[in-house]
């Protein structure tokens, strides 16, 4: 018999794996009763929906602990930004896409929190009421939502970057009518800790000519997902995350769709 640590080791090896490997796609029994599959036997296509995500970045500069055999990531932001990438890859989740599916779209969630380095996780949403002409609400609700939990520059650059995810769904021309499904991601360093976020929102838009597309009076829920990164279990799986594809922090805030936008300017997000 094992010893007990050797046993839990192998217990944590084998959940990191099975994480690592994604979850199994749905047969075509499930997707045609959730009417998800179409008469050629193949996903639905979902033109009215776009995808528009956002990453931010931001440290208080507060030490963090030594990499040990991690050194060579050069930071723990660059382990944490490594994770996330193979979250997205378990996923089958593109971020850098403004195409959206409806598998993907809840498998990375699960993935996100299910991450078996994400420590201390907290799962909570607000509802606000939202408009063309007041987009406020919906800032106020991710400032609600971060708390204390990220510093005032770093919540500054995540405002920012939703309002470039804004500008994308501004620009990105599809129907008349779409759902611009929103998805910001958050690294940060707050008190020596390692933070990994998630927000998520659904916003329903109407093009008019002239005018571009708009947001339409109605209630929006923004969901909030966060973590500590675990340092000792990344250390003990070192060898695990060492043959990950890397993925440096730079890398992560830019691969998302919106990050080549300017933040949208509209007077709505200060009424």
């Amino acid at each position: 018999m094992r010893p007990l640590i050797q046993e839990q080791m192998r217990r944590e090896a084998l959940e990191i794996a099975m994480w690592a490997e994604g979850r199994q796609a749905l047969s075509q029994d499930v997707l045609a009763k959730l009417g998800l599959l179409g008469p050629d036997g193949h996903a639905l296509a979902e033109g009215d929906q776009e995808t528009g995500v956002g990453n931010a970045y931001e440290g208080d500069g507060s030490g963090l602990p030594a990499l040990g055999p991690l050194a060579s990531f050069g930071s723990w932001q660059s382990v944490a930004a490594t994770i996330l990438r193979k979250t997205g890859d378990s996923a089958g989740f593109d971020q850098s896409s403004t195409l959206f599916g409806i598998l993907r779209w809840i498998i990375f969630e699960l993935q996100f929190k299910t991450m078996p380095f994400l420590a201390n996780i907290v799962s909570d949403s607000r509802s606000v009421s939202i408009s063309s002409l007041s987009l406020s609400p919906a800032i106020s609700a991710v400032t609600n939502l971060l708390g204390g939990l990220v510093t005032p520059v770093a919540l500054k650059g995540i405002i920012d970057s939703l309002k470039k995810i804004g500008q994308l769904a501004v620009e990105n021309r599809g129907h008349e009518e779409k759902n611009s499904n929103v998805q910001q991601g958050v690294l940060t360093v707050v008190n020596g800790e390692v933070r990994l976020g998630l927000l998520r929102t659904t916003v329903w838009m109407k093009y008019r000519t002239g005018k571009g597309y708009q947001q339409l009076n109605q209630q929006i829920t923004v969901s909030r997902l966060f973590g500590s990164l675990d340092y000792d279990k990344c250390i003990r799986n070192a060898d695990t995350l060492l043959a990950w594809d890397g993925q440096d922090v730079d890398g992560w805030v830019r691969g998302a769709s919106s990050s080549p936008y300017p933040p949208n300017t509209s007077p709505a997000w200060n009424s």
